[in-house]
């Protein structure tokens, strides 16, 4: 008896599958996001919410000399919407069926890249999705370059589950050891800001202290326990998946934060391709 990976009718191998997943998700998101972005091209202007004129002014090398120069050119207008734009193309074209491996490549390591520019442009609002696309872009754009080397492949899907069950535990761990989200006051301290709360989500948890705490206490434990849909057993493990598509949900529902439903969601083909018991891998004998 040996380990063997079963492909699908398709042709698709296991880790092709998850890697196309990927692809379509992280895409979904980066559309969606570049696309409000052109529809609100005031933000971007010298006197708008996220002018340059005042964001260069965080280091003296993006405001000074040729470096500066070239940094002015892309971001300000119209080089952000230009930038902007093509990362809209980008992403349709990983999205689109057919687009050959080369171009998805070349897509996907220029999403990559741009990424960077842009949280290098303005870091306000800037958060973890913003962190979690350019890891998925950069390992998804790697994996192109391996066709023929399916073990490759895997280590990228490997990276992106790596870097997704890390990151809830990481952000559990934060909240667990903060008083503020044990006592519940962080729930109702976030409900009650103009920027992500919501009028009668933040009188809820205000009338209701026992809500907030008890909202604080599932938002960290569950983070922390994410890790387990690697190991355990498939209910728990899909269980897991499940709520963790549920609570981002609920915070583009509720705080605005649709980029992290996208983001996060586009690691989880990778988790369920190297969960234990989720996974498309099966016992073949030969």
């Amino acid at each position: 008896m040996t380990q063997a990976e079963v492909v699908p009718a398709g042709g698709m191998l296991g880790v092709d599958k998850a890697l196309r997943e990927t692809e379509l998700l992280i895409s979904a998101g980066i559309i969606l996001s570049s696309l409000e972005s052109l529809v609100r091209p005031q933000d971007v202007e010298d006197d708008g919410l996220i002018s340059w004129r005042i964001g260069r002014t965080r280091s003296k090398r993006m405001a000074r000399g040729k470096t500066g120069q070239v940094f002015d050119k892309i971001f300000t207008s119209p080089g952000i919407q230009v930038l902007t734009s093509l990362r809209l193309t980008a992403s349709t074209l990983v999205a689109l069926p057919g687009t050959n491996r080369q171009t998805k490549a070349a897509a996907m390591t220029f999403l990559a890249v741009s990424n960077v520019l842009m949280q290098l442009r303005s870091n306000y609002g800037a958060d973890g999705s913003d962190h979690v696309n350019l890891v998925v872009c950069a390992a998804v754009a790697a994996s192109k370059f391996f066709p023929d080397d399916e073990k490759a492949r895997k280590a990228c899907t490997a990276f992106i589950a790596g870097q997704s069950v890390v990151s809830y535990f990481a952000a559990g761990l934060a909240k667990a050891i903060s008083p503020y989200w044990r006592d519940g006051s962080a729930m109702q301290g976030i409900f009650r800001t103009k920027t992500y709360g919501q009028k009668h989500v933040g009188e809820l948890l205000k009338k209701y202290p026992w809500l907030a705490r008890l909202g604080g206490w599932g938002v960290w434990v569950g983070e922390m326990l994410f890790p387990l849909a690697l190991v355990a057993p498939k209910p728990i493990a899909a269980g897991l998946l499940g709520t963790g598509v549920s609570f981002h949900a609920g915070n583009a529902a509720f705080m605005g934060l649709n980029r992290f439903l996208w983001a996060f969601s586009a690691t989880y083909p990778s988790v369920v391709h190297h969960s234990k018991h989720l996974s498309q891998r099966v016992t073949a004998g030969q």
